[in-house]
């Protein structure tokens, strides 16, 4: 009998801390919706967010918009707001067509927080990005110093290989790149393709036919580390040597990782996927109550950010680091995080 009643003492205390441990962390659900997970930084990124999210307390549910496919983002976005969950997180298809969607969760009171891909055409209540004009800017500066120690000065030809035009990501590496090229680096010729949808076929293609009638080029800047492994491929299939045509690229995928490992890549700029994730998860008590979020700097897994207000809202801006093999393995980079 005393045997039976301790069971059962013990078995009650249980269900208590269960209980209690469920209400501590029910705080609502999160709707996270991703672009794709057709490369390693969405994928990584989805799973980044869903731990940050639950480990702040609320349930994350994930819908992901086939290959960038917007209309059925849209859909899905309409879809959650249906649910009404506490908040919606989204990482834009196109960051224009997504607005009417943004607008709809407003009126029924969801806050919507852009992650990775800015909003810009509308208010959302919170937005978490790399400085993506910067990565632009130290990924001009990295190109540049390699093209001085190839001619003794900054002077060369470039392909540049934009993602899709309707992702703010690129858009904004774009624009720090050319800002910089042009006013610094005049003798660097760059020449821009854009390979739709982020697809990687689509920049081996480019980087193909563009080799074929520019034998010269000395450097190609895809804009992601997926785009960059399929460009090395083709670099192999032509015969051409490690450095013949140097690589530089953006995100810090493990991918990317590796081929700079590897010798096919010079270097990558990174995107700190892991710190954008964290970062929703700090202030997203504060986002989904209302409370008033300071302006200013902070810290985010140890990195260096700062809260800006834009004319859509309240953005996190968080800093990437240029990797190359002198610092490929350093373990703070996301890349070197994933599957451990």
């Amino acid at each position: 009998m005393r045997k039976k009643l301790a069971i059962s003492l013990l078995s009650i205390s249980l269900i208590m801390l269960l209980g209690i441990s469920v209400i501590a962390s029910d705080k609502g659900v999160v709707y996270y919706l991703s672009p794709n997970q057709f490369d390693e930084m969405q994928t990584a990124a989805s799973n980044m967010i869903k731990d940050a999210v639950e480990g702040a307390g609320y349930t994350c549910r994930i819908m992901v918009a086939g290959n960038e496919d917007s209309n059925l983002q849209m859909n899905q976005l309409e879809n959650a707001i249906t649910q009404d969950p506490v908040a919606i997180i989204v990482a834009a298809v196109d960051g224009n067509a997504i607005i009417p969607g943004v607008e709809q969760a407003k009126a029924a009171g969801i806050p919507v927080i852009a992650f990775d891909r800015v909003i810009s055409g509308t208010k959302v209540d919170f937005t978490s990005v790399a400085g993506c004009k910067r990565i632009g800017i130290m990924a001009a500066h990295k190109i540049a110093e390699l093209l001085e120690e190839k001619y003794g000065e900054p002077k060369g030809k470039i392909l540049d290989i934009m993602g899709d035009p309707g992702d703010s990501y690129t858009v904004l590496i774009e624009e720090g790149l050319r800002e910089t090229m042009e006013s610094e680096y005049p003798n660097i010729e760059i020449e821009t393709k854009i390979a739709y949808g982020w697809e990687a076929t689509t920049a081996a293609n480019i980087a193909d036919d563009y080799l074929l009638a520019n034998p010269d080029t000395d450097l190609i800047f895809p804009h992601s580390d997926h785009m960059a492994v399929s460009i090395a491929s083709v670099l192999q299939t032509k015969g051409l040597n490690k450095n013949d045509i140097l690589l530089v690229s953006t995100a810090g995928m493990p991918s990317g990782l590796q081929l700079i490992r590897d010798g096919w890549m010079k270097a990558t700029v990174e995107q700190p996927v892991s710190a954008q994730a964290e970062g929703i998860a700090m202030f997203l008590d504060d986002i989904i109550q209302g409370n008033e979020i300071k302006l200013g700097s902070y810290e985010v897994l140890g990195i260096p950010a700062e809260i800006i207000e834009q004319p859509y809202g309240l953005e996190l801006r968080i800093s990437g680091s240029v990797i190359t093999a002198e610092n490929v393995d350093d373990p703070l980079f996301w890349g070197n995080q994933v599957g451990e």
